[in-house]
């Protein structure tokens, strides 16, 4: 009997094991419709979300790249510009400078000319005085002569006396 109870509790009972089979069947069915489908659904929207975020970030990143591309042009265009307005401006500093000597050396021109006819009016004056001068001395001399008209030792002597307050002034 002992072999009979070994094989009894080896082997189970159809109708437990039955009963057993059906209540896990319908665990799995309740756990399918109860948990499965619900599991699912979240992990679909989960999985879509996710996609969707992957999609958006490639959207992103080409955006960003076409934006850095754009950026790289502006910089370079930028610095055309720049270049370009250098240039220009050391042109204009260029012709500026050209033009600030041209006009000093009118200046400088214009006194020289100034000055030249200033010394040339001075010397004319000058040449009026002495000429003045010299008729005054000559008519002077002249008076001196007819005064004095003596002979030729007085006129010498009368000659150098004159010179003498000529000098004197």
């Amino acid at each position: 009997m002992q072999i009979i109870d070994i094989l009894g509790q080896l082997v189970p009972n159809v109708w437990t094991a039955l009963t057993q089979l059906c209540a896990t069947a319908l665990l799995f069915f309740l756990m399918y419709k109860l948990a499965w489908k619900p599991v699912k659904k979240i992990l679909d929207a989960r999985s879509e979300y996710e996609s969707s975020r992957l999609s958006e970030a490639d959207r992103l990143r080409e955006e960003n790249e076409k934006l850095n591309e754009e950026a790289k042009a502006s910089i370079g265009e930028a610095q055309q510009q720049a270049q370009q307005i250098l240039e220009d401006a050391r042109t204009a500093g260029e012709q500026l400078k050209e033009e600030i000597a041209k006009e000093g050396r009118k200046q400088a021109e214009k006194m020289r000319a100034d000055a030249d006819k200033d010394i040339e009016k001075q010397r004319n004056k000058m040449l009026d005085q002495m000429q003045e001068e010299i008729v005054d001395t000559a008519v002077a001399v002249a008076e001196k002569i007819l005064q004095s008209k003596v002979d030729a030792k007085q006129d010498r002597d009368n000659i150098d006396t004159f010179v003498k307050e000529v000098v004197k002034k």
